[in-house]
């Protein structure tokens, strides 16, 4: 039987003008600016491609997925508010104008008729050649990608097929890195997931597809790791949950390549279950980092760290983040039970005042993440209650202290220290030791080795009902030890010949926070003062340097002795000295109603075996302010049974408060060895 011969499929003339993509890139001369050669399409063939690619964006626009976040560009801004100023070579303009483009929002307003789009494009390509690819970089790329359809309207065929070819090169320099950091996820897949839906028109984008979703779901798949290197600077956080929640709103969509015929069924199967499983993974980890964004956003919305003052200026984009179709908002979509109500309590839209977490189903309030070395720790999830975050990843960590909705210290916490008038430097990173969280308190203790074999071991705790911060530094040596395991008792561990230690930590305090410092004690207040007029509005924190005497006339020990005074660029700067080993502890009290009461601080002698220990080896404190006591005991030496004030323990760490009519303590934490 003869049959016909089965002719080939004609291409339409769009297809032709669509296979027409290979764009050829190389560098310009020393500032290797990425350039393109012209497209081979035709005057035709460039019009029939032009009008599908509009077209597409008309069949299957972009509010069919993410609703009234496409409104003025802000699906595009999410995240980028908590950016640091200097990280960015967008100004508001011309960003809010890109990201109108990439959702089509309209841009006829007057503050856009300067925008020149050559310009912009020339200095997003310059700065690719200036430096390498970091996280902010890829942001902008993943803009440009999404502006695609709409610059159409604004470039000639040269400049688009230009800057299709810069992004694709960005892309591909992200290829074959670690595939949990932020930048697979945002530069490879969501780049490559958005070409190949927003411009789906050119084979050469729909085949990123594969590619994209592989790269997602290796970033899925190693969840942990992805989420820690999400946290590891918390100015990109923000930026990483924005991109996820584009991702899941894609990944369903996009097409990916059509399997044989033979294949057609189980492929499509396992495309389906494959989908199922990366949207699941998605939405678990946009959870998690929905809880630590939450934790680390000020009631302000700004974030933790962030290096604007919010009572002085707020970002344009920070409404992106806050408003109803806001990246808050869309992410407690992930989980409305519990997410939504912690948004609310840390913006302080609600009170949780009198009811327990598990009752209004709020995450957990402490949060560490040992990897990525950031710690919050929240009385409540009330932002009215304050909250403290340590970002200690770097040599000279960071901490952000609050007091009900005001940021007192904000920033990196320069130490210093000096033995024999020799400076130590630090000699390793920060490790975290111990911790532990409950009902009473969060705890958290650090560590950083230090050159001649010393160490810096920094406490901080949050006492969650007594409304106080506690933080302290200890510097202890090595040889201690030894000395002590040659029967040696910790009386007599350290004499007049040991080693002389200065010591120094500046806390950074905000634009707006002035000190009262009291005239005849060495406690101050913390207070705020108007953004406009200056004059102070209230006090928000008590500071006790419990190494310090409490009154100013009082003797100084010339072994044992520390200060506290603020210094002329802002910082509360706290001084100690001692012989052998130091501790230098500061509470602060944050609850208003005992600011005007009587208050008092005293050292307290510690024995071991009917004999008096140095502060060297050992120290206890007593804190008082009106009816409300505390005790807090140190071992800088092994352990060993001691006493103070009536009290017999063998611990590292000790903290209780202290009723006076019944002679009795209740224990708050014990550390019994670290």
């Amino acid at each position: 039987m003869s049959r016909k011969r089965r002719q080939p499929k004609k291409q339409s003339r769009s297809e032709e003008a669509a296979q027409c993509v290979a764009v050829e890139t190389r560098p310009n001369r020393a500032d290797a600016t990425l350039i393109a050669t012209e497209s081979p399409l035709t005057s035709a063939q460039w019009t029939t491609l032009r009008k599908r690619i509009l077209d597409d964006q008309i069949t299957k626009p972009l509010e069919s997925i993410f609703g009234d976040a496409v409104k003025r560009g802000c699906l595009y801004r999410w995240g980028i508010a908590s950016l640091s100023s200097s990280s960015t070579d967008f100004c508001e303009g011309a960003a809010e104008w890109l990201t109108r483009i990439a959702t089509g929002a309209s841009t006829s307003g007057k503050r856009f008729r300067d925008i020149r789009p050559e310009e912009m494009i020339r200095q997003f390509q310059d700065s690719l050649g200036r430096k390498d690819t970091g996280l902010v970089d890829v942001h902008h790329a993943l803009v440009w990608a999404a502006a695609m359809p709409g610059l159409l309207d604004h470039l000639d065929e040269s400049q688009w097929w230009s800057l299709l070819g810069t992004i694709q090169e960005v892309r591909e320099r992200l290829v074959g890195r670690d595939p949990t950091h932020p930048a697979a996820l945002i530069g490879i897949a969501e780049i490559g997931l958005t070409l190949a839906w927003r411009l789906r028109a050119l084979p050469s984008c729909r085949r990123l597809a594969t590619s994209s979703r592989d790269a997602l779901a290796k970033w899925c798949e190693q969840d942990d790791l992805a989420v820690t290197a999400a946290l590891a600077n918390p100015h990109h956080t923000r930026m990483v949950l924005a991109s996820l929640l584009r991702i899941r709103g894609l990944v369903s969509l996009v097409p990916v390549p059509r399997p044989s015929k033979k294949n057609k069924k189980a492929s499509a199967k396992h495309l389906k279950r494959s989908t199922t499983a990366l949207s699941k993974a998605i939405d678990e980890i946009g959870v998690e980092l929905t809880t630590w964004v939450a934790a680390m956003t000020r009631n302000d919305g700004s974030n933790a760290f962030s290096d604007w003052n919010p009572g002085k200026h707020e970002p344009k984009f920070a409404r992106d983040d806050l408003g109803p179709n806001g990246l808050l908002a869309h992410a407690a979509s992930l989980d409305r039970e519990t997410l939504a109500p912690a948004i609310d309590a840390a913006l302080g839209k609600t009170k949780t005042k009198g009811r327990l977490a598990w009752q209004v189903s709020l995450p957990e309030s402490m949060l560490h993440d040992e990897d990525a070395k950031l710690v919050c720790m929240l009385p409540e999830w009330d932002v009215r209650r304050g909250r403290t975050i340590i970002d200690y990843r770097d040599a000279t960590a960071c901490l952000e202290l609050m007091a009900g909705k005001t940021v007192l210290i904000s920033g990196r916490c320069e130490t210093s220290l000096v033995i024999d008038e020799q400076p130590i430097e630090a000699i390793g990173d920060w490790v975290a030791t111990c911790e532990y969280s409950d009902d009473d308190v969060h705890y958290v203790e650090l560590e950083q080795p230090h050159g001649n074999g010393y160490v810096l071991q920094r406490q901080v705790m949050v006492l969650r009902e007594d409304r106080c911060f506690f933080f302290a530094d200890a510097v202890v040596r090595s040889r201690f030890a030894a000395a002590s395991d040659m029967d040696h008792p910790a009386s007599e561990a350290v004499n007049a010949t040991s080693p002389t230690i200065l010591y120094q930590i500046r806390f950074p305090l905000t634009e707006l926070v002035q000190t009262e410092p009291e005239s005849q004690t060495n406690d101050l207040f913390l207070c705020d003062r108007d953004a406009d007029t200056g004059s102070p509005r209230g006090r928000h924190a008590l500071v006790m340097p419990l190494s310090a005497c409490e009154w100013r006339n009082s003797h100084q020990t010339p072994t044992s002795s520390a200060t506290m005074r603020i210094t002329e660029d802002q910082h509360l700067l706290l001084a100690s000295r001692g012989l052998g080993q130091l501790y230098t502890p500061l509470w602060i009290d944050l609850f208003r109603r005992r600011f005007s009461m009587k208050r008092t601080w005293r050292r307290l002698t510690v024995g071991e075996q009917l004999k008096l220990l140095p502060p060297q080896a050992a120290v206890a404190f007593r804190v008082q302010v009106g009816k409300s006591q505390w005790l807090l005991y140190r071992s800088m030496s092994p352990p060993a049974p001691r006493t103070f004030m009536g009290k017999h323990l063998i611990a590292d760490f000790y903290c209780a408060r202290f009723d006076a009519k019944e002679q009795s303590y209740e224990d708050l934490i014990t550390v019994e060895d670290n």
